[in-house]
C-alpha cells in the first residue's frame, strides 16, 4: 500500500489532487485543516491536509514461461529425457506388491475467519462509498452539486427553500467550507453566521434617496405592471412630507389605469401633497418646472411590459424630458427568478436603483440574492404590505440579509 499526503487550500481543490495522482479507488485514511504562515499563531492561511493510500499491483505468482533451448519443445528439456514423474515405490525382492505413492507435502494456508473477513469487507465498503461522495462533489464543482457533507446539507436544503439558485448556493456553502473548521460544521450558530456574512458581502450595495439642496430631487419609478409602484412612491412621498417634513410633489404619467391616477390624488390629499396629471412626454417637463421649489419631486409612470418593445419606447421617451436624478425599478419579490431576470435585463439600461416589494408575499426571498449577485445597481428600498407609510424600509446589507434567510418579524 502506498500512502501520501495531500495539502490545498479547500477541500475540494485537495480531493482533487488524490483523485489526479492516486486515481478512483485511493482511500482516505485521514483529513484535517490547520493554519499556515501568520505570526504567533495569528493571520495564517487555513490549509486541508488530506492522507490518503492506494493499493500497489499485487506481484503475479505466476512465474514467466521459460525459452525453450529446443524449437519445436515447448518444454525446454531433452526428449529423451523425459520430465520426472510421481513413481511407485516398491518394496525389496522380486514380485513385491507396490506400495503407497510419495506424495508431496500438503503446504496449509491460513486465512481470515469468517467474523474478521466481513468485518474486512464492511470497512472496504465504507471507504469505497466515502470516496465515491467525494469525487461527485469533485465532480460537481463545475455544475450543479446536490450532495454535500452531511453536516452542511441541511443548509443546502434551507438555502434552496428560500429560492437561491444552485450556483449562489454552491459559492456560500464553499465560504462555509473555506471559513468554519470541519469540526464546527455541527455548530448552527457557527455555519448560520458564516453564512449570514457572506450574503450581506453580495447584499452590501445599498443607497436611499437624499433629497435635493439647491434644486428638487426627480425621482421616477419604473417597472412592469402590478409590482406596487404607485403604492410605493405614496408611501416614499408621505415618509419624506410628513415624517421628515421635506416639500414633495407627485406627478403620475400613469394614465392607463383610472385607479392609479384617483390612488395617487387620495395619497397627496391626505399627507398634502400636490399631484398633477401629464398625458404626454412634453406635459411632464412642464409639470416639473411648476415644482422647482420643491425638494424632491417623485414621478410615477405607468407599468410596462419588457416584452412590448413600443411600451418600452413610450418609457424612454418620458424619462428623457423627465432626466431624472434617480430612476428606480420597482420589482415584485414574489415574481419567479427568471421573469425577475428578464424584467432587470430590459428595464436596466434606464435604471440607476432598485425597490423590492412584497416580501410579504412570498418564502422565497432569495429571488433576490440571484439578481443582487449579477448587478452593480443599489438597492433603495424594500416594502411589505400595503399599510402607508409604515411597509417600507430603507435597504441595509443586514436587512436584506434577514428577509433572504426568513429570520424574524418582518414587520419588526
Amino acid at each position: 500500500m502506498r500512502v501520501k499526503r495531500f495539502v490545498g487550500d479547500t477541500v475540494a481543490e485537495t480531493m482533487g489532487k488524490v483523485k489526479k495522482e492516486l486515481g478512483a479507488d485511493a482511500v482516505i485514511l485521514q483529513t484535517r485543516q490547520f493554519k499556515e504562515g501568520g505570526v504567533l499563531g495569528l493571520f495564517g492561511k487555513h490549509k486541508v491536509e488530506v492522507m490518503a493510500a492506494i493499493e500497489e499491483e499485487p506481484v503475479s505468482k505466476e512465474q514467466a514461461p521459460v525459452k525453450s533451448l529446443y524449437p519445436g519443445n515447448p518444454y525446454g528439456v531433452r526428449k529423451e529425457s523425459p520430465l520426472p514423474m510421481e513413481r511407485p515405490a516398491y518394496a525389496p525382492g522380486k514380485g513385491a506388491e507396490p506400495l503407497a505413492l510419495e506424495k508431496t507435502p500438503r503446504v496449509e494456508v491460513t486465512t481470515p475467519k469468517g467474523a474478521e473477513l466481513n468485518a474486512l469487507e464492511a470497512e472496504l465498503q465504507s471507504m469505497r462509498k466515502l470516496l465515491e461522495s467525494m469525487n461527485r462533489q469533485i465532480e460537481g464543482l463545475d455544475g450543479e452539486q446536490s450532495v454535500w457533507p452531511v453536516p452542511l446539507q441541511k443548509w443546502a436544503d434551507l438555502l434552496k427553500e428560500r429560492g437561491i439558485n444552485p450556483k449562489l448556493i454552491k459559492r456560500i456553502l464553499r465560504s462555509v467550507q473555506q471559513n468554519v473548521r470541519e469540526e464546527d460544521w455541527g455548530e448552527d450558530h457557527r455555519v448560520r453566521a458564516c453564512l449570514k456574512e457572506t450574503i450581506r458581502r453580495i447584499c452590501s450595495n445599498t443607497a436611499a434617496i437624499q433629497p435635493g439642496v439647491r434644486k428638487p430631487r426627480i425621482v421616477a419609478l419604473v417597472g412592469p405592471t402590478g409590482v406596487g409602484k404607485t403604492t410605493t412612491i405614496g408611501k416614499l412621498a408621505a415618509g419624506f412630507s410628513i415624517v421628515d417634513k421635506r416639500r414633495v410633489a407627485l406627478i403620475t404619467a400613469d394614465t392607463y389605469r383610472v385607479a392609479a391616477v384617483e390612488q395617487l390624488k387620495t395619497f397627496g390629499e391626505i399627507i398634502g401633497v400636490p399631484v398633477d396629471v401629464v398625458m404626454t412626454p412634453s406635459g411632464l417637463r412642464e409639470a416639473i418646472q411648476r415644482h422647482e421649489d420643491k425638494e424632491l419631486i417623485f414621478i410615477d409612470t405607468a407599468g410596462r411590459s419588457p416584452h412590448h418593445d413600443l411600451h418600452m419606447s413610450e418609457l424612454k421617451a418620458f424619462l428623457e424630458k423627465a432626466q431624472p436624478e434617480l430612476t428606480m425599478l420597482v420589482m415584485s419579490a414574489a415574481t419567479q427568478a427568471a421573469d425577475l431576470a428578464r424584467i432587470y435585463e430590459r428595464f436596466e439600461p434606464l435604471t440607476t436603483h432598485l425597490i423590492f416589494t412584497k416580501l410579504d408575499e412570498t418564502i422565497g426571498g432569495g429571488t433576490i440574492l440571484n439578481l443582487l449577485e449579477r448587478t452593480d445597481l443599489p438597492v433603495a428600498y424594500i416594502t411589505n404590505g400595503q399599510n402607508v407609510p409604515d411597509d417600507i424600509e430603507v435597504a441595509t446589507p443586514e436587512r436584506l440579509t434577514r428577509y433572504i434567510l426568513g429570520e424574524g418579524d418582518r414587520r419588526e
